[in-house]
């Protein structure tokens, strides 16, 4: 039997859906990004921090032609993205109620961070805690996957495992999630930069795929894993040289791959200039959010220098 039919099994419609609230975090990759669409592992970590708060509110039907309305932020959103409501009833396999669903966010949008796996997820949360459903972080991850489908075609399901596991995650795409349940064991502190340049996930892809595709992508790929496999274990162990050398040189390979325009890597080599351990671009690049890795020893001072040099951009502190 297929984890599809399997949930499907497992499914019951309630009679009479309640109001429902729910919340997803976002995610940022520390290394592996673009890569991992071509089979690489690759490590990601929760923004727990950074919130989407869903609320659902079932509507009185009074025909068959339900509806389904969506704000964010006070904002009707539009249909492609409100649509992902009736999809995600498809999905779990409820029938369709009318409903108002309102939320707030504080993850930029299109930043990297994985704010369109954050919707799936806690659309698919709200309508689970509505109508009185229990999925499993896997059953989770995997529907959120096939819901991020409608905004990145087909999603290597990176960001709704994080999304789902609410910890740092080693992924490859195919393979079972592995959680990295004791990277909190030691102080892990970081700082977001938004470059508040946005660009397309699927132009990038796009834009990397002869660099992946090259006679030499395989090397290029298992570059990405190897740095992947030293940050799964680095982290639990508060190596902190090791997650260091993997982010740069997985930032490296990205800058390679021309996914690092000219104007971030001048706000990454900033970056560098203040004294973090590490500075990449997190995401699928072209602008979006710059990732640094702050001295544990002094991650307070490199953290208010960042905020300093960057005092024009949005600046976020993040823990694991």
């Amino acid at each position: 039997m297929s984890e599809k039919d399997s949930l499907k099994v497992g499914l019951c419609n309630k009679s009479n859906p309640s109001a429902a609230k729910a919340s997803a975090c976002g995610k940022a990759i520390i290394v592996g990004e673009h890569a991992v669409v071509y089979g690489s592992h690759a490590v990601a970590m929760p923004l727990k921090q950074m919130r989407m708060n869903l609320e659902l509110i079932p509507q009185r039907d009074s025909s068959e032609n339900h509806q389904f309305l969506l704000k964010l932020g006070g904002k009707e959103v539009s249909e492609r993205v409100s649509g992902v409501i009736p999809e995600a009833l498809d999905l779990l396999h409820q029938d369709r109620f009318s409903l108002v669903m309102k939320g707030v966010s504080s993850l930029p949008i299109g930043a990297g961070l994985g704010s369109s796996a954050t919707l799936c997820i806690a659309t698919l949360k709200s309508i689970c805690n509505s109508t009185d459903l229990d999925l499993s972080r896997d059953e989770l991850a995997s529907l959120g996957n096939q819901l991020e489908a409608r905004f990145h075609g087909n999603p290597s399901g990176l960001d709704t495992a994080v999304v789902a596991y609410e910890e740092c995650v080693y992924f490859a795409k195919g393979d079972p999630i592995q959680g990295i349940a004791d990277a909190h064991q030691h102080p892990w502190h970081f700082a977001l930069i938004d470059s508040k340049i946005r660009a397309s996930t699927m132009a990038m892809i796009r834009l990397a795929q002869p660099f992946f595709s090259a006679p030499e992508g395989d090397q290029r790929i298992e570059r990405f894993d190897l740095a992947a496999k030293l940050v799964k274990s680095a982290l639990p162990a508060g190596n902190y040289g090791a997650v260091a050398e993997a982010m740069n040189e997985s930032g490296s390979l990205l800058r390679e791959a021309g996914v690092v325009p000219d104007s971030i890597d001048s706000m990454l080599q900033a970056c560098h200039e203040s004294g973090v351990l590490a500075a990449k671009t997190t995401g699928a690049g072209g602008g979006g959010t710059i990732l640094c890795l702050l001295n544990p020893e002094n991650w307070d001072q490199q953290y208010r220098a960042i905020q300093e040099t960057f005092s024009d951009y949005p600046v976020f502190h993040i823990s694991i």
